[in-house]
């Protein structure tokens, strides 16, 4: 997507408009792609692959689009088609078949990017009621992904107002492609992004808990109410795990696989720890790690013991999450407060 502006553009400035004007409309049935491929990307990060199927086929209208105005501009006799060239290079009001293909992309677009950034945003919100951790989701990249492709997307409505379009389409959408291709590929190895197989089918299953939350019909029931005795028992089931046997020192531990562990079903777990607790599965599960690790911060056992290693004892699976929730729920650093326990130990 990020090559086709540099490819019409490499035909602009070489002279190949005037020759073959028709290319416009064919620059503009790729770029109303964008949309369609930007929304199942996006469902692709979010755990949800591409399957093909006839009714896909409808995404690709958008493209077909251009056609309409392609055809007519094909009616034209040739002084005609050169003339409408020389105009979109030179004059800032362009044809009227230039002005509508040339923003039907964006407009387009815009369903998709809007279906997509719901999306995002729906599960960015539902993922701490899932894990209790988050290192491995790429949450983080697919919405800076969409945001930057929305404001990108909203530059382009602004500039189209502004400026010539044809400096818009031999300019500006190039540039933003081209900051975007980058900001993708960058990304793609910072937030390791690119994908074996058998990568992408671990990342599937790894997301699946989070799909299925989504999409559990019982906890989106309207008026749906656990009775008192099941919450209670539930609820006593949760305490008892958690304290003797301690569940979440599990480096793997999400809603899927506490259902799991206790016979609760996931969407019960949810309301128990929203409703009893007053929190998230996130930070249930954190708050009790913390815990653990601040009773072995003060055993001598585990002086010698690195920091990082009791974290992992304690069910943390990277050093960034245990020191964000340590400094969450306690307020300073995990060194902080091994130091100013013995501190106090010593001044008493």
């Amino acid at each position: 997507m990020s090559a086709i502006p540099v490819l019409s553009n490499y035909i602009i400035y070489t002279g190949g408009l005037l020759k073959f004007p028709h290319t416009i409309f064919i620059y503009q049935m790729f770029g109303n792609l964008v949309g369609p491929v930007f929304f199942f990307y996006c469902m692709e990060m979010l755990g949800k692959p591409f399957v093909f199927n006839k009714s896909k086929l409808l995404h690709l209208l958008p493209s077909l689009f251009p056609v309409i105005f392609w055809i007519d501009f094909l009616m034209l006799n040739d002084t005609d088609q050169v003339a409408f060239a020389q105009n979109y290079l030179h004059s800032s009001n362009s044809d009227w078949r230039t002005l509508v293909a040339s923003l039907t992309p964006a407009l387009f677009a815009l369903p998709y990017f809007l279906s997509a950034s719901l999306a995002v945003y729906k599960y960015s919100f539902a993922v701490k009621d899932v894990f209790a951790s988050t290192s491995n989701l790429k949450i983080k990249y697919i919405k800076e992904f969409v945001t930057l492709m929305l404001v990108e997307l909203g530059v382009l409505f602004i500039l189209y107002t502004i400026v010539p379009i044809y400096m818009v389409e031999m300019i500006w959408l190039p540039l933003l492609g081209n900051v975007f291709y980058f900001y993708v590929i960058y990304k793609s190895y910072n937030y390791s992004v690119i994908f074996s197989e058998d990568d992408y089918k671990a990342y599937l299953r790894f997301y699946q808990p989070l799909n299925d939350y989504i999409t559990d019909k019982s906890r989106k029931q309207t008026g749906w109410v656990l009775p008192e005795n099941k919450a209670i028992e539930y609820l006593s089931q949760l305490q008892q795990g958690f304290e003797n046997e301690k569940w979440y020192t599990d480096p793997e531990l999400n809603l899927k696989t506490l259902s799991e562990k206790s016979g609760i079903p996931a969407h019960c777990i949810s309301r128990i720890i929203n409703e009893r607790f007053g929190k998230n599965f996130f930070d249930y599960v954190n708050s009790h790690r913390v815990e653990e690790l601040k009773a072995k911060l003060l055993d001598p056992a585990y002086h010698p013991i690195k920091i990082e290693e009791i974290a992992y004892i304690c069910g943390f699976n990277s050093k960034a999450a245990f020191h964000r929730a340590f400094k969450k729920y306690v307020g300073i650093s995990p060194t902080e407060y091994r130091q100013e326990q013995a501190t106090t130990v010593v001044m008493a």
